[in-house]
């Protein structure tokens, strides 16, 4: 799907919604993903079941993203992915 008929889809979902609802259903699937994760240490939990809720968590995060500035979130992640790499880069060297 292309960028801009995604963002159209999420602002759709917002609209017909209400963003309290989507932040809402955002918090519910980071807590899926958080239970995806502690089934996975003990065992009852697969690859499979990780990458659905990865996806549920990104999706939501991509549409509060697109309601809150996209723009600002790109930069910001631009900024953090630096900062990352930088700190990599540093512990290699030491």
């Amino acid at each position: 799907m292309e960028d801009k008929n995604v963002k159209e889809l999420y602002f759709k979902a917002i609209n017909k919604y209400g963003i309290a609802a989507q932040e809402w259903m955002l918090v519910e699937e980071c807590g899926e993903l958080l239970n995806a994760f502690a089934k996975l240490r003990r065992g009852r939990a697969s690859k499979a079941d990780i990458i659905t809720e990865l996806a549920d968590v990104h999706i939501m995060i991509e549409q509060m993203a697109c309601f809150f500035g996209l723009e600002e979130f790109k930069l910001e992640k631009e900024l953090k992915l630096a900062r990352l790499e930088e700190r990599l880069n540093k512990r290699k060297k030491a």
